[in-house]
């Protein structure tokens, strides 16, 4: 009896067709130039970016934040629930299948006396309904795009996360050779105090220059703490990267210096984008889950067919086998005919989130052009930038010379001396400070440029642990 049934229902699920045609999205709203502002570099950069730098530490810190990261863990928690929900939806695709089961002592009193029966039924039941118009597989091609994005987002997070942990350390490696930096201008002062205070026990100096002096040499000093702060408090948020509570500090691995700037890479077109921003690729999958949602919505309009089938298995003794059965077939054909409009205003509501996302879809690729340009535009500037101070410290280094020959023949007073130190010594620090950020603009450049590389990212054990697939294998993997 269900052989005729399944065939029918079977031809029905493969004749059944969308009442909308889905549009292929691939790029934004928007026009896209046809390079940057900058014909950036002849190189390629790494795959994993940071390999860049040439710095194994910088490389560990990274890679340690990608295993441990909470923030990253939660990403991949979330794709889990994404992939699952697409499983629950595309389940619909297929029939249910239940099996049920009863049993009943009746008792019965009359005036021929007091009898007994007894009943136990299994059964088994099968419900479908057939997809006519794609109503489910839309609705499950929108969960499996959804949880595509939720790949993305981890992807996303990922590409944030090293970013982030490269910028941490590049702070840590400024405070601590600003820190190597304010310890030998101290020696400096150090030293010009001990000349001062020469000069001033054989009579050829006051007590003011003596002062002045001391000041200079109070006033380099007080620059420690903060630099010894900074240092600390970016060690405990490297470690908060990484997953694992701050602990006693271990400095012993810090360079105290920063590295030198890499080639500038090639930067490829800037509709290339879209390929290699995982911002952008999840945008784009939700602005298609949204395409399918609608036509979904549409469907949702049409008539429904279900159909049912059941069997049950019935005994009248707990004891006797099986004795009769009953077979029931049944199809139901539902029209939607008035529900004050409330499938018309879900249709105008699901098109409505279609344009929100495509120009949200838009907006996501000018803001990743805008960051790219803005990275090349501050990175050349501030290349600029510590050329302008290299030059002023060496002007300054002269100047501290002249103004020492000056003081020691009388010429000019010592104050001249403590401005042109003070001078050369806040040009020093400018100069580790502007080294730090114009690493930084770089790192912001190769997030900016995306990458391929997040897509070798394993899941956490915990989460390979649960279900990594959803309706269609191998639309969506942890592993990949």
């Amino acid at each position: 009896m269900m052989r005729p049934t399944l065939i029918l229902t079977s031809a029905a699920a493969l004749c059944g067709c969308s009442p909308v045609q889905i549009p292929e999205r691939t790029m934004p709203a928007v026009p896209a130039p046809q390079q940057f502002t900058s014909a950036g570099g002849e190189i390629d950069a790494p795959s994993r970016w940071w390999q860049a730098f040439d710095d194994p530490t910088l490389n560990a810190q990274v890679e340690a934040a990608l295993s441990s990261n909470l923030n990253l863990k939660q990403a991949w928690a979330r794709l889990a629930q994404a992939a699952a929900t697409a499983r629950i939806t595309g389940a619909s695709l297929l029939p249910e299948i239940n099996l049920t089961s009863s049993a009943s002592r009746n008792r019965s009193d009359s005036a021929s006396g007091v009898s007994y029966s007894s009943s136990w039924t299994v059964g088994f039941g099968l419900s479908w309904e057939i997809d006519l118009w794609r109503k489910i597989a839309n609705q499950t091609e929108a969960a499996v795009l959804a949880a595509l994005a939720s790949r993305q987002d981890v992807d996303h997070t990922a590409l944030l996360l090293t970013g982030t942990v490269a910028d941490t350390w590049f702070t840590i490696r400024e405070q601590a050779e600003l820190i190597k930096v304010i310890e030998q201008q101290i020696q400096l002062s150090e030293k010009l105090l001990h000349a001062v205070e020469y000069r001033y026990a054989n009579g050829l100096a006051d007590a003011l220059q003596v002062y002045q002096q001391r000041q200079q040499l109070e006033g380099v000093r007080s620059h420690l703490p903060q630099a010894r702060s900074q240092l600390e408090t970016s060690l405990n948020a490297m470690m908060v990267l990484q997953g694992t509570p701050p602990e006693d500090l271990d400095l012993t691995f810090v360079n105290a210096s920063l590295p030198d700037l890499p080639p500038l890479p090639a930067l490829g077109s800037p509709a290339a984008l879209v390929s290699v921003r995982p911002d952008l690729q999840a945008a784009r999958d939700r602005l298609a889950a949204a395409d399918h949602e609608v036509a979904a919505a549409i469907a949702n309009m049409l008539p429904t067919l279900s159909l049912s089938l059941s069997y049950d298995f019935r005994s009248s003794s707990f004891a006797d086998p099986f004795n009769s059965g009953m077979t029931s077939i049944g199809g139901s054909l539902l029209q939607p005919l008035f529900d004050a409009d409330r499938r018309g205003a879900e249709v105008v509501r699901r098109r409505a989130i279609v344009q929100e996302r495509l120009d949200a879809f838009s907006q996501a690729f000018l803001t990743a052009l805008q960051e790219v340009e803005d990275a090349l535009d501050r990175e050349r500037n501030q290349l600029e930038l510590l050329r302008m101070i290299a030059g002023q410290i060496s002007l300054a280094e002269r100047q501290l010379q002249a103004a020492q020959t000056s003081y020691t023949d009388g010429v000019a007073e010592y104050l001249d001396v403590i401005n042109a130190v003070q001078t050369q010594q806040t040009l020093q620090r400018q100069q580790v400070s502007a080294h730090r950020q114009l690493l930084v603009y770089r790192t912001s450049l190769y997030r900016a440029l995306g990458g391929s590389w997040m897509t070798d990212l394993a899941a956490p054990e915990a989460i390979q642990q649960l279900e990594s697939h959803v309706a269609r294998p191998g639309e969506v993997e942890f592993e990949s």
